[in-house]
């Protein structure tokens, strides 16, 4: 019987040690970057797919993991392209860089780090 106490209370403690690591292991990491295009460019601005021509359009922009220097690009509904100059985002902060687009039409939103492409979103202003 004591070695079935011994042999319990050591699985106890092997199970609360382990717990914890398990746990950590199973959890989904955060993104290391968030991205998203809203129809407005206000810190509170919500992520949007369709924005009305007369909006202000904003693609946000945010580090969650370390201070990078990022790219962004916008791909208009007539094949031309157009990149903002490299810019610091400082890990934690929201940025925000101003679409002005009134072009109906699908545009594409691609954000580059290190030249890599670390996210894109689509909008459409209705025609």
């Amino acid at each position: 019987m004591k070695g079935l106490k011994t042999l319990t209370t050591t699985l106890v403690a092997a199970a609360s040690l382990l717990a914890p690591a398990l746990a950590s292991a199973g959890a989904p990491k955060a993104p290391a970057y968030s991205h998203y295009v809203a129809c407005g460019i206000s810190q509170n601005a919500k992520p949007a797919h369709v924005c009305q021509k007369k909006r202000q359009k904003g693609a946000f922009f945010r580090s969650n993991s370390a201070t990078v220097f990022y790219t962004v690009c916008v791909k208009f509904p007539t094949k031309k392209n157009l990149c903002a100059p490299r810019q610091e985002a400082v890990q934690g902060t929201l940025y925000v860089n101003k679409i002005t687009s009134n072009i109906s039409g699908k545009h594409e939103v691609s954000w580059f780090v290190a030249g890599k492409r670390v996210g894109s979103f689509s909008f459409t202003v209705p025609g």
